[in-house]
């Protein structure tokens, strides 16, 4: 990781997480906590739910391996900005490139 001068660079939206399926910024989705995969759309959470042995996203859910829940950036103290296409983890002193793949 390299970091970056955090004052010349553009504001930008805050995130709290970023979708494993889609690398969208999200501030609320599905949760798969063992993991750690994040998901915006429902339709990638079951896909996940299915690809770890469930049958579906209700089996997964009533097996407790998965939530819905809103993560609050500004709680957290450090979000996601994503600048020119890529994502950097941020905090008040500074903004880190961070793996992209």
């Amino acid at each position: 990781m390299r970091s970056i001068n955090y004052t010349t660079m553009e504001t930008t939206e805050r995130f709290a997480r970023i979708c494993s399926a889609t690398n969208e910024g999200m501030n609320e989705g599905f949760l798969f906590e063992e993991s750690l995969q994040y998901f915006i759309e429902k339709e990638d959470a079951e896909r996940y739910a299915i690809e770890i042995g469930y049958a579906d996203l209700d089996e997964a859910y009533d097996d407790d391996a998965y939530c819905y829940t809103e993560w609050d950036w500004e709680d957290e103290g450090e979000w996601y900005e994503k600048h020119d296409g890529q994502w950097f983890e941020c905090t008040e002193d500074s903004k880190v490139l961070i793996n992209n793949n």
